[in-house]
């Protein structure tokens, strides 16, 4: 198998980054809005010179339904179309942001309808409920990333060690410790999450190899292939975190992390089959137990 060379390091994108995406796309929409005007204007469906248009405070004064109409369906449009065609809007594409489903595959365009319809009320309260909704979210989601079970992601040049490596180190005085039996079943799920995580970063491989892009074409990368790399480094840490639970669980117990899985086979095989990822703590190495499982080198 041909060895792939590791992606750039993907995170969630900042809440500043994503304010700073849509400043962008509101100049983007305010000249295609100018555009528009114009054409209305120079056909006779607008006057310019109406006081509603111009900055009037009457109470009577109200600006044409239409004018509603074009504005928030031009924003729908707008974000609608471009994440159905390249995952991402003309502000998010300049920061090198994506939008991808919470799996980490392209988003579907039910998501993308209703992100964008959740946008309209957004947009109508200048984004703060988007802003809130981001802080709260460990995951930087807004309300229409909630709706839609979609995340926008960005490709940084961050180390991967200063990224990846924190979350993994267990604290000094863990929480309180599940039961030895919950803290098993939970190191199982996340096994067979990496084991699906690297299936789909296989394929997605595969595909990009076959597609022979120039080494240096560092954003010529597949939305699909990128999705899948954030999503196996995420199903890394969550395993690594699930079996230390496991490890600290057995102490409690008085017994080891091995004698608490004897009778689990299955579990045996994913210790075999995956044994290089358990022990990755960055993006290199992650990519190095990637190489080792694709090829069967899986003794540690």
């Amino acid at each position: 198998m041909q060895e792939l060379r590791a992606p750039e390091q993907m995170h969630y994108a900042s809440l500043g980054l994503r304010f700073a995406a849509i400043v962008i796309d509101t100049i983007v929409l305010f000249l295609a809005l100018v555009v528009i005007f114009s054409i209305a204007a120079a056909s006779g469906a607008l006057d310019v010179n109406d006081p509603t248009l111009s900055g009037g405070f009457g109470l009577n004064r109200t600006a044409p339904a239409w004018l509603y109409v074009v504005t928030y369906g031009l924003v729908f449009v707008y974000y609608t179309l471009l994440e159905a065609l390249t995952c991402a809007s003309v502000g998010k594409l300049v920061f090198g942001m994506r939008v991808v489903m919470d799996d980490g595959t392209r988003p579907t365009g039910v998501a993308i309808v209703m992100r964008n319809l959740v946008r309209l009320p957004e947009v109508i309260f200048w984004y703060v409920p988007s802003g809130i909704s981001c802080l709260a979210s460990t995951r930087n989601k807004r309300l229409g990333d909630l709706a839609a079970k979609t995340v926008v992601v960005r490709r940084g040049a961050v180390p991967a060690a200063a990224v990846l490596s924190a979350p993994r180190t267990p604290a000094a005085t863990p929480p309180t410790l599940p039961d030895l039996t919950a803290s098993v079943a939970a190191f199982k799920r996340a096994a067979l999450a990496v084991a699906g995580a690297h299936r789909s970063y296989l394929h997605f491989s595969e595909i990009e190899l076959a597609a022979d892009r120039p080494a240096d074409d560092a954003h010529g990368y597949a939305p699909e292939y990128v999705a899948a790399w954030y999503t196996l480094t995420d199903t890394v840490v969550a395993v690594q975190k699930a079996l230390a639970a496991v490890k600290a669980a057995a102490a409690s117990a008085g017994t080891t992390a091995q004698d608490a899985c004897c009778d689990q086979p299955d579990l045996a095989r994913l210790f075999r089959e995956l044994g290089p990822y358990f022990i990755a703590v960055s993006d290199d190495q992650i990519h190095d137990a990637y190489m080792h499982v694709a090829r069967g080198e899986t003794a540690i």
